[in-house]
């Protein structure tokens, strides 16, 4: 999972159509081309777009149906730098999410998905997405599943784009690539959308859609406002099921937030 993009565990995420039934066939696909020598061992990602400063705490908040999930995302200040071939000299910032669920929408949530996330930015400013190591409960007392985790330069697992420093309207691109795992892609709608929530109202936001082969029929639509530093905004829509969720702070609504059982 990338940073957010599984909100909330009961809708999944992802879309994937082709762009000829989507009704986009004449998109043109960003082909990002991976060269070690435009990286900067430990840069800054300052992408106004998808800023990662370390010790930032990003929490947000979703409720459907199903019940409540606040997902928090916490930029460690740590890097990783041992990835597989050609990836080796690249240094990625660590970044720990982790998603509680309420299915009453309670103040009791048991921790549903945890995941440490690795960023890099490159010389022109684009934020590269080098793997993740994810765990996810069914029911916190479950053992969890590693399904989806993958790391670049390993099994023939790719780097992708997750944030262009350009983004180009109308234009798709690949996030990531692991076959049959994870092989989220992203759509570039608009570059000056309006986004409003609790905490006030933002222009000049960019606006993806994102979605994935593997997840047939589901589509994420994100607005990323420079003004509030990044990810704002996020409408799911899933089996006919649209989802809000919303950046609402810092820190988490107050509450009891369970840890995960323990497995035998």
């Amino acid at each position: 999972m990338k940073l957010f993009n599984r909100i909330p565990l009961a809708l999944g995420l992802g879309l994937t159509m082709l762009l000829a039934a989507s009704g986009s066939a004449a998109a043109k696909e960003v082909k990002f081309v991976f060269n070690p020598a435009n990286f900067t061992p430990g840069a800054a990602i300052d992408n106004p777009y998808f800023p990662l400063i370390a010790g930032t705490v990003l929490v947000y908040a979703a409720e459907s149906p199903d019940g409540c999930e606040v997902d928090e995302a916490r930029v460690t200040g740590n890097t990783k730098d041992d990835f597989g071939a050609p990836y080796g000299s690249v240094v990625a910032w660590e970044v720990e999410d982790r998603a509680w669920f309420s299915e009453g929408c309670t103040d009791n949530y048991e921790l549903v998905e945890e995941t440490l996330d690795l960023y890099a930015q490159d010389k022109p400013g684009n934020v590269w997405y080098l793997g993740e190591d994810t765990v996810a409960w069914d029911h916190a007392d479950e053992c969890p599943s590693s399904e989806g985790s993958w790391e670049a330069g390993r099994d023939g697992a790719l780097a992708g784009v997750v944030m262009p420093r350009n983004p180009i309207i109308g234009s798709w691109y690949k996030q990531e690539f692991f076959e049959g795992e994870a092989e989220d892609r992203a759509k570039t709608l608009r570059l000056n959308a309006n986004v409003s929530i609790g905490l006030g109202t933002y222009a000049g936001c960019l606006r993806t859609k994102e979605y994935s082969p593997l997840s047939p029929g589901a589509i994420e639509q994100k607005n990323y406002c420079p003004e509030g530093g990044g990810l704002l905004l996020v409408n799911e829509l899933s089996g006919g099921k649209t989802l809000h969720v919303e950046f609402i702070g810092s820190s988490r609504p107050a509450g009891t937030y369970a840890t995960a059982g323990v497995c035998p």
